[in-house]
């Protein structure tokens, strides 16, 4: 698949045509939700560029250069709009970019895809009083505050940490960027897991 036409199908997804639509508003519940299904889908889609065989990662990378200027285009006609937009627009920014560089990676090693394919499982997994949004408030913070970077120093992405933690603990995400826009947007108890942390430190300090 030529890498226009890759590039045309994404810039012709829903999540696209909704974030043209809504430009300059404040999305309702309804948009809220449509947006939330057409995102997952999105991503999932940018998420497969880097494994596809059917092209090269020459066309790959042009596609993803095409659609990181859309998003940013479409990131200024959202500006001063409601979080929940913008947000996705940063996290889908955040993934193509991680995208790119998967796509680097695996030019400049070519056996990348092997070893990770060969990558073991973790021996943990998350205890049955926690769940996947104790995590997450976990990652959103770490991520937030550059506690990681990668090799060369430059900034570890949301999405990279968050796949890194998925296989330590045996688990997964199925959109990581609603996840954590829904630990980030809590009415109550924002930060409950990690304020079981503070005081289980206190607790242990105190002994």
């Amino acid at each position: 698949m030529h890498y226009y036409n890759m590039a045309r199908k994404l810039a012709n997804s829903e999540f696209i045509k909704l974030l043209y639509r809504l430009r300059g508003l404040n999305p309702n519940n309804a948009e809220v939700k449509r947006l939330g299904i057409a995102h997952t889908r999105f991503i999932n889609r940018v998420q497969q560029i880097s494994k596809l065989d059917s092209q090269s990662k020459l066309d790959s990378l042009q596609a993803l250069a095409r659609l990181r200027e859309l998003l940013i285009r479409l990131q200024e006609k959202h500006e001063g709009n409601g979080s929940f937009t913008n947000e996705l627009i940063r996290s889908s920014l955040s993934l193509v970019d991680f995208e790119q560089r998967m796509i680097y990676l695996q030019l400049k090693y070519p056996g990348i895809r092997e070893i990770a394919a060969q990558r073991h499982h973790s021996p943990l997994k998350i205890s049955k009083r926690f769940t996947n949004s104790d995590l997450m408030e976990v990652i959103a913070s770490l991520s937030a505050v550059g506690f990681f970077c990668q090799q060369d120093d430059s900034p570890a992405t949301f999405i990279q940490i968050t796949r890194e933690f998925e296989t330590l603990c045996n688990t997964s995400f199925k959109n990581p960027d609603n996840c954590r826009w829904a630990v980030l947007n809590r009415k109550n108890r924002l930060t409950h897991f990690l304020d079981t942390l503070r005081g289980t430190l206190v607790e242990l300090s105190q002994k």
